[in-house]
């Protein structure tokens, strides 16, 4: 698209932000399919992080990096003054999803590698693409107000947004905007479960299994027992709860009575005072399984973040645009390809979303995001478009072939003039800000932000 064509829709009554995203559609396909490319995880976006950082510098942003005491977390601003608007960008791919683009069937680019089965390839891209778009449209509207990209790693461990505002990022920002890839087109309304994610070790005494196994206290022994009465709390549980595990340790080889096990634990529910009270039951069984094997337990938190508060005011705004803009324009190429891989997933063949799902309570899916501690610290509103075919799932080896697929990319872009359009709306109307500021003040009783984390945590992965 030509300058002048865009200045010809523009001057037609098409957004200013849809116009140059448009023009340089190709330019941000390239980048999602690089980051694509990178698939790099938690804490190790460098250089996913490193081309959002310098794209935006290149835009005109000021950038500040190493934000939380994280290498890869940034802010990028431009503009001064009230209102300031903010977007979320995420760019961790997910261990083991390693898939090619565009495949129906299970096939990895790379055997055990990372991959963008959550889609966050499409998500920091258009995050950026959105605000390098409400930018030009600023600056050329000659618009007072500040555009802020928060460059947020770790979203898989649900870690880096909570590191980010201990660090002060979210300091002083009006409002935040933020997306996901998802399988239908609709905002966001709360639906995200809280969750904390803990490590449960035990200490014991190691000894010869067979030669003088009295001498020894099993950590193996402690964590069946502390496994068998977790199994058992399962029952006795909201219907809305999940816990879920991995044993990292149980031991070296099995004719030394180990001295040491540990098993990671999550637990999730609607909203955080219930996980609260399940992490207080599970830790009276770790310390029962070790009072019954003669051993000690620690439990350590290692990231927790609660139901978000959603933003009405902000959610009804992007509702607008998003149906202004519509749903992504699947072609049949994008719609068989969603069919093949949806047969093959033993889904309902029902292809690709196109409806937009009116704005409503209940709207979105469980997944826990560290966008929940934002939200309790700044109004946030969060849409979802259709980036993978009905029915599937995230954190899949058929998100990361969606990802890098046309069908992906036009998800993308949909999301982009939304949340440009939204940004560019929120400088434009001060009065929509303050309502929204409102709005989270009821909602949070005007109680401030305590971190779920200790002052002196570190980012880590677990």
């Amino acid at each position: 698209m030509t300058a002048a064509i865009a200045a010809l829709l523009v001057a037609a009554g098409t957004p200013a932000t849809d116009a140059y995203l448009d023009q340089t559609r190709t330019r941000w396909e390239q980048v999602s399919r690089q980051i694509w490319e990178f698939s790099e995880p938690a804490l190790q976006e460098t250089k996913s992080a490193g081309l959002m950082a310098d794209l935006l510098e290149k835009e005109g942003f000021k950038v500040t990096r190493n934000v939380g005491g994280m290498p890869t977390a940034f802010v990028a601003t431009a503009g001064s003054g009230s209102p300031v608007v903010g977007i979320l960008a995420e760019y961790d791919a997910l261990p083991g999803l390693s898939q090619q683009a565009g495949e129906a069937k299970k096939d990895p680019r790379t055997p055990d590698a990372p991959g963008h089965g959550c889609g966050h390839n499409l998500l920091g891209t258009s995050a950026v693409s959105a605000a390098v778009a409400a930018n030009h449209a600023r600056t050329a509207q000659k618009l007072s107000g500040t555009i802020k990209v928060f460059g947020t790693p770790a979203e898989e461990i649900l870690i880096g947004k909570t590191f980010m505002i201990m660090g002060g990022a979210f300091k002083d920002t009006d409002v935040v905007l933020s997306w996901h890839p998802a399988d239908k087109n609709e905002i966001s309304n709360g639906t995200r479960l809280a969750l904390t994610a803990t490590e449960v070790e035990f200490f014991g005494k190691t000894a010869h299994a067979a030669a003088s196994p009295w001498l020894g206290r099993s950590a193996l022994d402690a964590l069946e027992l502390f496994e068998h009465a977790m199994s058992l709390m399962r029952e006795h549980i909201q219907p809305t709860a999940r816990i879920h595990r991995v044993i990292k340790d149980g031991g070296k080889v099995a004719n030394i009575i180990p001295d040491y096990a540990k098993v990671q634990v999550w637990l999730r529910d609607k909203n955080i005072a219930s996980v609260e009270e399940m992490i207080g039951r599970m830790r009276k069984a770790a310390d029962g399984a070790a009072l019954g094997t003669e051993t000690r337990a620690k439990v350590t938190v290692l990231a927790s973040v609660r139901d978000p508060v959603s933003n009405a005011v902000l959610g009804k705004l992007m509702q607008g645009e998003l149906e202004r803009v519509g749903a992504p324009k699947f072609d049949e190429k994008d719609q068989s390809f969603a069919k093949a891989l949806q047969k093959e997933l033993g889904v309902p063949q029902e292809g690709l979303a196109t409806n937009l799902i009116p704005f409503g309570p209940g709207h979105g899916d469980t997944a826990s995001s560290d966008i929940g501690e934002v939200s309790a610290v700044v109004p946030l509103a969060e849409l979802r478009v259709a980036a993978r075919p009905l029915g599937t799932a995230a954190h899949h080896w058929a998100q990361t072939s969606c990802a890098a697929h046309p069908l992906g990319f036009k998800g993308m872009e949909v999301a982009a003039k939304v949340l440009g359009a939204s940004m560019v709306d929120l400088l434009t109307d001060p009065q929509t800000v303050a309502q929204a500021k409102q709005e989270f003040a009821k909602a949070t009783q005007g109680k401030p932000y305590v971190s779920p984390l200790a002052a002196d945590a570190k980012p880590q992965v677990f």
